[in-house]
């Protein structure tokens, strides 16, 4: 069966289970880095402001080839629907009034090269390899945290140009989602202190009387794992930066003196990995001579451990102090 059969079938297959008060659309998705979802929406026939959840198939299509059953697919996609619809209208008129929405107007940063097509459509500024795009970004008990990418259509019918649109974005980002500068340690400190913490929490709830407990001293255990990493760490640590929200967090690159007061801070200008569109890594750029080793630590990362509409660059990029600018590291390691 071909994907576009496949979603034939679940789409005649949702329709008889929802019944005529409801209409099902299919429609493909645009996503980061040129990839193409195909996605399934149901909507009440008799509620035009029923906000409504789109199921994308194409991992349900591969699941479906590796075995899973229709029946049991169907069901799943079923469950998924049910458990992300919001139960009551929400009117997005507010959006057609850009005065509404535009103290939560951000900038998030793309791959330039992978999404030629789609900067057609969206209003942009090149960086580097990189775009820098904007989005409506809104947090609210029905939603939770959601976006809406702004494109030309939208500029064309608020009457704003974009310029307008940059300053807001400027001003919005930091202010909206801020930022978070943390050691690579400490965040796998914390991941290891909660992974060992369920272990014992897990061992605690199958214990079973007669049993001698098995102890675990969360702190002492992790530090002694972490003893093993502490000295690479210590002579050349590295710094996760994202935002609040861990989504789209890359492009704090761009806030006002994030980079020149860390680099102040440690003294040294940065090598900056751009480790996923969510978030960067930043090291000390005195005592690492060869950016290539770097390039090819992001690759390895974009091709084997990330999903690829969150790849950001293959590039690594330099902060220089005395410049205060980002530039691309060449392939001899010295900057463009």
């Amino acid at each position: 069966m071909t994907l576009e059969q496949f979603i034939e079938k679940i789409t005649r297959a949702l329709e008889k289970h929802y019944g005529e008060k409801y209409r099902v659309r299919t429609l493909t998705v645009k996503k980061n880095n040129g990839l193409c979802l195909h996605g399934v929406s149901v909507f009440l026939q008799d509620s035009p402001n029923q906000i409504t959840p789109t199921i994308y198939l194409d991992e349900f299509y591969e699941g479906y080839k590796n075995g899973i059953s229709l029946s049991a697919t169907m069901q799943e996609i079923i469950r998924t629907y049910e458990a992300h619809t919001v139960k009551e209208d929400v009117s997005m008129e507010f959006f057609l009034n850009y005065e509404k929405i535009k103290g939560r107007v951000v900038y998030k940063l793309i791959n330039y090269q992978m999404n030629e097509e789609l900067l057609k459509e969206i209003p942009y500024i090149p960086f580097l390899d990189l775009a820098v795009v904007f989005y409506y970004y809104m947090e609210n008990e029905v939603f939770g945290a959601a976006s809406i990418l702004i494109y030309n259509v939208h500029m064309e019918k608020w009457k704003i140009d974009l310029n307008r649109l940059i300053a807001d974005a400027e001003y919005n980002t930091p202010r909206v989602l801020g930022y978070r500068l943390t050691n690579m340690e400490d965040i796998l400190r914390e991941l290891l202190r909660k992974n060992i913490s369920n272990r014992a929490s897990r061992k605690k709830n199958n214990y079973r009387q007669g049993e001698e407990k098995e102890e675990f001293p969360v702190d002492e255990m992790t530090d002694n794992i972490m003893d093993c990493f502490t000295d690479e760490q210590e002579e050349n640590p590295m710094y996760v930066l994202t935002n609040r929200s861990n989504l789209n967090g890359a492009a704090c690159i761009l806030y006002p003196n994030v980079l020149k007061e860390f680099a102040e801070r440690i003294e040294s200008d940065l090598y900056i990995l751009p480790s996923s569109i969510h978030e960067v890594i930043l090291i000390k750029a005195q005592g690492m001579e060869d950016a290539d080793v770097l390039r090819n630590m992001v690759k390895d990362v974009n091709r084997t451990q990330l999903a690829p509409e969150e790849v950001l660059s293959d590039e690594v990029y330099h902060y220089s102090r005395k410049s205060g600018k980002v530039r691309l590291c060449d392939h001899k390691t010295s900057v463009k």
